[in-house]
């Protein structure tokens, strides 16, 4: 029985295949399917059939369904893989601390209304005193940061950026409770804020300094009678320790440059926290109206 298929499957390639295929040029590009015709695939099933019959042949796979093949064309088990799963944070800047431990506070997910953090902003460090993690921190007089923190926040921006990045608003508070400085409801001074940049080795120089009552000046004032020194003290590294009026009443924050387009270029702690740094206090005119234009250098 065995011979007689075996005969027939000897005749079948010699007269039908060539007939079949004669003449016929295959070549199958890479990636490319091709289906078989109705035709070809119940001869091919004949065969298979065939061979099982005469030899028990029972192969793991079909000709028209081979295993899948891995870029080092080894034969590998069929598998299933799932999609790579993506964090929603890869591509936002994340918060850099490296060594920093900013005394171990935890920071509000930047998926919150709060604001995130960033320590180092243009080489420099940012903190806020309010929508961050030192809101509620109390004051020595009463208050809290968020409420009348803008010296001592400031002072940490300061501190942190050229000093040691684990300093933060909340070790400065403390600065001044231990020395018995004034920080409380009504705010701070800024001798007291002088006086712990000056125990860090700041260099400090007064280019404006004006009594409460007499009020401040606008950044064309300041400019037209202080612009030469300015400029002259910024291209020497210095830049500057700020008490301003707004309409909510004084604030300090740090100027880290004026120009002669009258920009105003701030890490202030209490406006615009949320846009990149540094802001330009220039949108508010006629505010700030400057009372004090401390310049400080390291």
């Amino acid at each position: 029985m065995k011979k007689i298929f075996l005969i027939i499957i000897f005749f079948s390639f010699i007269f039908i295949l060539p007939k079949r295929y004669q003449a016929q040029t295959i070549t199958s590009p890479p990636e490319v399917t091709i289906i078989p015709t109705i035709e070809q695939n119940q001869f091919n099933d004949f065969l298979f059939n065939l061979l099982q019959i005469i030899y028990d042949y029972k192969p793991k796979y079909r000709k028209d369904n081979p295993p899948p093949i891995n870029k080092n064309n080894t034969k590998t088990s069929p598998t299933t893989t799932a999609p790579p799963t993506s964090n929603f944070f890869d591509n936002k800047t994340t918060l850099d601390i490296k060594n920093n431990d900013l005394n171990s506070q935890s920071f509000p997910s930047p998926i919150t209304n709060n604001i995130e953090i960033t320590p180092d902003v243009n080489g420099l460090v940012y903190y806020p005193q309010c929508k961050g993690p030192y809101d509620n921190y109390p004051l020595p007089q009463g208050g809290n940061i968020c409420k009348a923190g803008c010296g001592p926040t400031t002072v940490a921006m300061i501190l942190a950026s050229y000093v040691n990045r684990n300093i933060n608003p909340e070790i400065v508070v403390n600065m001044y409770k231990e020395r018995n400085y004034t920080l409380g409801p009504s705010g701070s001074v800024y001798l007291d804020a002088e006086k712990i940049l000056k125990e860090y080795q700041f260099r400090t120089h007064y280019v404006l300094k004006r009594d409460k009552s007499m009020g401040g000046i606008t950044i064309e004032e300041v400019m037209k009678t202080y612009g030469t020194q300015i400029k002259n003290l910024q291209n020497a590294g210095w830049t500057f320790f700020v008490l301003a009026d707004f309409k909510a009443g004084g604030h300090f924050f740090w100027v880290v440059k004026f120009d002669d387009n009258l920009n105003i270029w701030a890490y202030d702690p209490a406006y615009d926290i949320n846009k990149s740094k540094p802001i330009n206090h220039k949108s508010r005119y006629p505010f700030p109206k400057f009372r004090v234009i401390m310049a400080i250098i390291r």
